[in-house]
């Protein structure tokens, strides 16, 4: 718990809320947290670019933006760090989203099950119940004596003779 908290810590400190991008379907939008228009340098990998406005659109290559980059105004530096793919057809789903997606699944599949489950119990009567067996396990001795039953000292030893017992 103690490691869980000290990460947590340590992520919330790494971000810089002052920092925003925009992911568009081409290229990545970057904007200096501060400054003004023709002050602020960009940096793309360690290399002085020629933008000195306070945005600065990074194309994408093959449909991903990867790189560090960076923007300085005076002494003050402020650094993105860039790993986006990019796509025509791509949309954005939040974590508000996809929870209510999971949520939304989990009680349509449990409201499937207790559909299923009502419709199966009343068609069933409820309760299980034991079928009544037409036949009695003893059943009474025929009247006829030529069925009667084998008696075992008299029945035959050949090969096939005791598949029946």
């Amino acid at each position: 718990m103690i490691l869980a908290s000290f990460t947590f810590l340590l992520l919330a400190a790494a971000v810089n809320p002052a920092q925003s991008q925009e992911i568009t379907k081409d290229s990545v939008i970057l904007t200096c947290p501060e400054g003004q228009d023709g002050t602020v340098e960009w940096y793309k990998n360690k290399v002085k670019t020629s933008i000195h406005s306070l945005t600065y659109e990074v194309k994408a290559e093959q449909g991903t933006v990867t790189g560090f980059y960076r923007c300085e105004h005076g002494n003050v530096k402020h650094v993105f760090y860039l790993n986006v793919k990019v796509c025509d057809n791509c949309y954005e789903l939040s974590g508000l989203m996809a929870w209510g997606t999971i949520l939304g699944d989990v009680l349509v599949t449990g409201g499937v099950i207790l559909i299923v489950y009502i419709f199966a119990t009343k068609n069933s009567g409820g309760t299980q119940q034991r079928a009544s067996n037409s036949r009695s396990l003893n059943p009474p001795r025929p009247p006829n004596p030529d069925y009667e039953a084998l008696d075992p000292k008299m029945r035959s030893n050949a090969v096939y003779a005791g598949l029946n017992k």
